[in-house]
């Protein structure tokens, strides 16, 4: 430690800020832009990675039948991971991890491509899912436990051809998602997991309605659960709903709220949840907003609040009815807004007093 650290370090003692020697000098991060370079070109390497390998399948090499055969595929698949493994349990440098990146991006391709040449769809998805969590679980590093873990996420919610488990999928990533981010600080040894689990299960969920929205019908339910009784359709918003109460009773019991506070809150979001019924997106969002904030944490608040402008843009733009009345339900809404910030910040100051 150097004479300006050191004398920075006893005035803050001087003020009882810090106690005790010290901190070691710890290694200098690298700059965000120099991160975000860093992981563009690894995942632009995985993608050239895994066409070098694939192309051989083009050329007259006589490896057609083994690029045909799904246990090859995961083998080599298996084989970049392993390698990735070992380069992230080694790695010294950023460039060492998004190379590290690069070779686990495309072994996953790999055992994708594997998955759906020996399975159907539904067995293949479902591996695929599987093998993410495995992934998320087990794979040191951040960034690829954020992406394995959206995707596996993405998997249950979006892409696997199981209706009811499409109506369950929803209120199990929302509170699993909940329950990470309000016990992140609990477990200090699992923060980083923590932490790239609660991000990518946020990004699964305020990505997983794009779809309906956009009318890309990626998912299976949405026409497969038409067929299903009426129930089923409003089951997967009542169960999304139940993991919302959970995470608002959480965090105002964390918050020490009032009573009257606590029904309001409840009051609030069982209109959210019935709001969201015809208009994706918005509950999950908020719910993400809410996590965000109880943590104190921008980036997180940020994906939130993206979200819900663009789910509630998407509604706007595709609501059937006329710009006048366009133009009067967006005058309603913020009158309603600045009514419920009036009540809300009464109440607070309320209860502000009454506990001085």
């Amino acid at each position: 430690m150097n004479a300006e650290h050191q004398r920075l370090w006893i005035s803050l003692q001087q003020q009882g800020l810090v106690e005790g020697a010290p901190p070691a000098p710890g290694e200098a991060g690298s700059p965000w832009y120099i991160l975000v370079f860093m992981g563009f070109f690894g995942w632009l390497a995985a993608l050239f990675l895994f066409l070098a390998i694939a192309l051989l399948f083009f050329f007259d090499l006589e490896l057609d039948r083994f690029f045909e055969s799904p246990l090859l595929l995961w083998t080599i698949g298996l084989l970049l991971i392993g390698v990735a493994f070992w380069l992230l349990r080694s790695a010294a440098s950023e460039f060492v991890r998004h190379m590290a990146l690069a070779f686990s991006l495309a072994g996953q391709g790999f055992v994708a491509w594997g998955s759906f040449g020996g399975a159907d769809a539904i067995g293949a998805t479902l591996l695929i899912t599987g093998f993410q969590m495995l992934l998320a679980v087990f794979m040191p590093d951040f960034i690829h436990r954020v992406f394995s873990t959206c995707v596996a996420a993405l998997g249950l919610l979006v892409f696997v051809e199981l209706p009811l488990l499409n109506v369950v999928a929803g209120g199990i990533v929302l509170v699993f998602t909940g329950w990470v981010w309000l016990h992140e600080f609990q477990f200090p040894r699992m923060s980083p997991a923590l932490r790239a689990w609660g991000y990518g299960g946020g990004l699964a969920l305020v990505t997983s309605r794009s779809e309906v929205v956009l009318g890309l019908n990626w998912s299976v339910s949405n026409g497969m659960l038409d067929t299903l009784p009426t129930i089923y359709g409003w089951l997967a918003t009542l169960l999304e709903g139940l993991a919302a109460v959970y995470i608002v009773y959480s965090v105002c019991q964390r918050l020490k709220t009032a009573a009257r506070l606590q029904i309001l809150a409840l009051c609030a979001l069982t209109a959210l949840v019935l709001a969201s019924a015809v208009a994706p997106g918005l509950l999950v969002c908020m719910m993400v907003i809410v996590l965000g904030q109880t943590g104190s944490n921008t980036l997180l608040k940020g994906i939130g609040i993206a979200g819900l402008l663009f789910y509630a843009s998407a509604f706007y733009y595709q609501l059937h009815a006329t710009l006048m009345v366009k133009s009067q339900i967006l005058l309603a809404t913020g009158l309603l807004l600045l009514a419920v910030r009036w009540l809300m910040l009464r109440l607070v100051n309320g209860q502000a007093g009454e506990n001085p």
